[in-house]
């Protein structure tokens, strides 16, 4: 099939002016609307689609970012069902969503997008029927935002030839690669991360905020501008049972905004089965070269092999974002650690964009400590360090509070 004219389908997806900022007032209250973006604001939004990760970053100056869109269709039956409904795609919904939110900065596109790692979750999965360039790309995810919101520049972990992991033979990653030669074949920007760098992402105004990559392709930054060391032993040494997989490379990033900092990881994982192979934990060497955080992604949807004590013990982050989408987000332990769920220990703020039931079931213990278990979840941030949660309803359009913060200090600014 082929892909029909952009400013059709945003004209579909807008659907005639539907998303005119009306003004609700700054100090909206659940039920209300949340607030439109303003300068000087940073907003980071965990949309929760239900079948995968994506994250969308309208920075201070205007700067739009999106790290991320899953499309796990047809996926196992302990999967959550997308929202706000089985209408559109995955990348359709974030689409309208970015949109939606970005218009209070007057943009249309992308500045960057990045690509933790190729899993269907984070990049997208095709199906017969999707949408097809003239390319033989497949729209779907990540794929599918670039051609209907286009992005300036795709970081990637490690296109073009993936020397440090090659990916695997499947489907999504043979179309995730087209899709970047497609966009590297017509003189439009595709990188591997530059891990250690904090000028990969080009604010729009300069210094208006940092973006660092702290690990990623199976390497971690190691203090000093620009500079990485590689974190896997050399393949002559891998086994069948210690070969690192495509979580392990995933590309890992520290958002600063003033004294206000963000910490977003991908899938990294920490599972050094029992201690007989403790070079596969990739997760504690990046954490503790990521520092102190105030709010946090959690790593691998808060799975069993991931966020392990030194995730928290290094980033210390005052709320956590779950990015959830089947039975098994999060593991019971992975929860209590971020919720600092013991006796005698101060609470930490943990949001879940959507917890399954049967996820629902085997942490109840838990979750009365939890400050949602649904919708998008929006972290906004002034330029002195102050910074509110929200979460919205993400059953439909209309970006109703369902929860409202109070509002914190950056970790440094307490200190």
């Amino acid at each position: 099939m082929a892909l029909v004219r952009r400013d059709l389908l945003i004209r579909g997806l807008l659907g005639g002016g539907m998303f005119a900022l009306s003004g609700p007032p700054v100090r909206a209250t659940v039920g209300e609307t949340l607030p439109p973006w303003s300068p000087g604001m940073l907003d980071i939004h965990h949309i929760d689609t239900g079948v995968g990760n994506a994250t969308f970053i309208l920075g201070p100056d205007g700067t739009t970012m999106l790290i991320d869109c899953g499309a796990t269709r047809g996926g196992p039956s302990a999967s959550t069902p997308p929202r706000p409904d089985m209408s559109r795609s995955a990348g359709a919904w974030v689409v309208r969503y970015a949109l939606r939110h970005a218009a209070a900065a007057g943009r249309g596109t992308l500045d960057a997008i990045i690509a933790t790692h190729v899993h269907p979750d984070h990049v997208g999965s095709p199906l017969p029927g999707d949408p097809v360039t003239r390319d033989g790309v497949v729209l779907t995810g990540l794929s599918e935002i670039d051609a209907l919101m286009p992005a300036d520049l795709v970081i990637d972990r490690g296109f073009p030839d993936y020397a440090a992991l090659p990916l695997i033979k499947a489907p999504f990653a043979v179309n995730h690669r087209a899709w970047l030669q497609a966009r590297q074949s017509a003189g439009r920007r595709v990188e591997q991360v530059h891990v250690g760098s904090s000028r990969q992402v080009r604010p729009r105004k300069a210094g208006a905020f940092t973006l660092r990559f702290v690990g990623g392709d199976g390497r971690v930054w190691t203090g000093a501008e620009g500079q990485s060391r590689n974190l896997l032993l050399p393949p002559a040494q891998w086994t069948t049972e210690s070969t690192p997989e495509e979580n392990h490379m995933s590309i890992a990033m520290v958002l600063d905004y003033g004294p206000f900092r963000y910490f977003a990881g991908g899938d990294l994982v920490a599972d050094t089965h029992d201690g007989a192979f403790p070079w596969l934990d990739v997760e504690t060497p990046i954490v503790m070269a990521a520092g102190k955080v105030d709010v946090a992604s959690a790593d691998h949807h808060g799975y069993f092999d991931a966020c392990w004590p030194g995730f928290t013990r290094a980033l210390d982050a005052d709320a956590y974002v779950i990015q959830g989408w089947h039975a098994t987000h999060p593991a019971m332990a992975s929860l209590q650690r971020m919720l600092n769920g013991w006796r005698g220990r101060a609470p930490r703020d943990v949001f879940i964009t959507r917890l399954d039931p049967a996820s629902r079931s085997v942490n109840a213990r838990f979750l009365p400590q939890v400050r949602s278990c649904e919708g998008h979840v929006v972290v906004r941030v002034s330029p002195d360090g102050t910074y509110r949660m929200f979460v919205t309803d993400s059953r439909d359009e209309q970006d109703r509070l369902t929860f409202r913060g109070e509002a914190k200090t950056a970790k440094s600014v307490r200190t």
